[in-house]
């Protein structure tokens, strides 16, 4: 009888906690909410008077923005980060009519002048960049998709919340368009899909091959015409002139800036026809257009149709985002070191580093194979132990160089494989390669660029994918460690002894982290471009008691990283459901 009384008590006291604890969430909800609805700052414009830069703007965007990191959205704690390094680099943000005028008007930009948006028009972007917007006094465009005003679905911000946002100063209106939904669809079978929006198909994997709405004729299953020439200018300027309907509706006018999706698809080898009637609307209806997705820098020259913008990627580095600012623009970049105090203890070979107490990230120059080698030499019979999560798609490299001789052991993850070479002089030697098991990967968080032209033939060939290629952003996430000994070299990857190779008797070693960019060169694998993070998380090198470098969380930092996880995913559900 006590033991059932005392399991009711239990079960009650857990009920009531529980109970506590999602009313503590929903009121952190509905004050952040709040705090978004009721905007009580105000952008302050700057005096323009004195700008003389007359060589362009650099454009940035972001699919949209997370409490948390995330496959798809931005964390807001890189976003801060991100945007602080800028402002404090001197960039500023321009208006749509700043871009405008500096196209047309020449009227000169501020010395570094940053077009920032977002898109897709989600609630959470707001809600996360909002705070970070009025910290820096930056000013943002929200791309929307038109047929998003005027639904159920709370994932997608509202007239009623668009509006204060502007009112504010801190956001300007732009469009992505009527929909997004995909036509001429396939799966791996050959199987044709038809018209899908993009929302009911959340999984990527279960379709092959697939074009958006205003970029091609809709077609049958062998890929022929089911509409005329005619037929298809109809759709289309429908198609435009149901959002123009929207927004007038919603706001009273129709944004000046437009991104279609997508990106680098028109004015690139599309069919005449649908390009004209696209190029016919967009002039007809816009101000601006950013078609492109390569390239950060728009100088005066520059199409205003035609503009292009970077979509930041989630897992890239703040310095690869930085590098990537340095590559196409001719403003001037200062890197950033993280703890200067472990930074110190490396030196860089066509690379800048990143160094915290958790993680080293190795950031390569634009087609460079870049390096961040430990000054400290390294005594043979030492263990390395660390975490490798660069992206698969990329090489990333750990390379032991005999202090003395100069001879190095290079291990290489790329594709999902290991190699060990052997390099003296300058000249390298494969040694032994030992495919890796299998990466198992969602297809909702990950995905293949599978947006492209193509036709009959190819839909029934099956999956363009071959064995051994993964989506770009995929990391290793492999466990590695490392003895170097007099005369052997051992290798284990996540648990398991994969290499054991002779080695040279030495005395002690360096030790270089880096990797490379790998380009690809298939139609459905977008390249992030030719820069690399190297990603080594927990690197530990130790011999029997002594610690050589150590970045290994202690128990406390282990304990507070769990309880700060549960937290999150407890909110991030209230957030997604609510």
């Amino acid at each position: 009888m006590s033991n059932k009384s005392f399991n009711v008590a239990s079960k009650n006291r857990r009920k009531r906690i529980s109970t506590v604890i999602q009313a503590v969430i929903l009121l952190f909800l509905v004050i952040t909410l709040v705090r978004v609805v009721w905007i009580t700052e105000r952008y302050e414009a700057a005096d323009d008077s004195e700008y003389t830069n007359t060589d362009g703007f650099v454009a940035l965007s972001y699919f949209g923005v997370a409490r948390n990191e995330s496959t798809k959205y931005v964390g807001r704690d890189t976003l801060r980060q991100q945007l602080t390094l800028l402002k404090e680099q001197g960039f500023e943000t321009i208006s749509q009519d700043q871009v405008t005028d500096f196209l047309e008007k020449g009227k000169p930009l501020p010395d570094k002048a940053l077009f920032l948006s977002f898109e897709d028009g989600r609630n959470d972007s707001s809600i996360f960049a909002q705070p970070i917007l009025e910290a820096l006094n930056y000013r943002a465009t929200m791309f929307t998709y038109a047929d998003k005003m005027d639904t159920s679905d709370t994932k997608f911000l509202k007239p009623r919340d668009l509006s204060p946002m502007m009112r504010s100063g801190y956001w300007e209106l732009g469009s992505n368009g009527y929909q997004l939904t995909y036509i001429n669809t396939f799966n791996d079978k050959g199987e044709h899909l038809g018209v899908i929006p993009e929302n009911d198909v959340p999984d990527k994997t279960e379709i092959e091959y697939y074009n958006h709405y205003l970029m091609d004729y809709l077609r049958d299953e062998y890929l022929i015409s089911t509409e005329s020439k005619r037929e298809m200018e109809e759709r289309i300027t429908d198609d435009y002139a149901r959002m123009q309907s929207i927004y007038e509706e919603s706001f009273g006018f129709v944004p000046k800036s437009y991104a279609i999706m997508h990106a680098d698809s028109l004015y690139n080898n599309m069919n005449e026809y649908v390009e004209a009637i696209n190029d016919q609307n967009i002039r007809e209806t816009f101000g601006i257009h950013f078609n492109r997705d390569r390239n950060a820098f728009n100088d005066q020259d520059s199409d205003a149709y035609d503009l292009t913008r970077i979509q930041a990627i989630p897992s890239w580095s703040v310095n690869h985002l930085l590098m990537k600012l340095k590559q196409d623009s001719p403003f001037p970049i200062t890197f950033f070191e993280g703890d200067t105090s472990l930074a110190s203890r490396f030196s860089t070979t066509n690379a800048v580093l990143e160094a915290a107490k958790d993680e080293l990230i190795v950031t390569t120059y634009p087609g460079k194979e870049g390096y961040a080698t430990l000054q400290d030499e390294v005594p043979v019979e030492a263990t390395l132990a660390m975490r490798l999560t660069g992206a698969v798609m990329g090489e990333q490299s750990i390379v032991l160089q005999d202090a003395d001789s100069g001879k190095s052991h290079i291990l290489v993850f790329a594709k999902n494989t290991l190699t060990l070479y052997e390099e003296v002089n300058g000249e390298r030697r494969e040694v032994e390669q030992v495919a890796l098991a299998p990466i198992k990967w969602d297809g909702t968080d990950f995905a293949f660029n599978k947006a492209t032209q193509y036709t009959y033939e190819d839909t029934q060939a099956g999956s363009r994918i071959v064995d051994g290629e993964y989506p770009r952003t995929l990391p290793n996430d492999r466990q590695v460690e490392l003895r170097l000994g007099t005369d052997t070299l051992n290798v284990s990857v996540d648990g398991e002894a994969l290499i054991s190779a002779k080695s040279d008797p030495a005395d002690t070693f360096y030790v270089k982290l880096g990797g490379r960019a790998l380009q690809s060169e298939t139609g459905y694998q977008k390249d992030e471009g030719a820069i690399y993070d190297s990603s080594f998380e927990a690197l530990r090198i130790t011999k029997q008691d002594e610690s050589i470098y150590d970045t290994t969380p202690t128990r406390t930092e282990r304990m507070t990283s769990q309880v700060k996880t549960r937290w999150d995913r407890t909110v991030d559900y209230f957030i997604e459901t609510f």
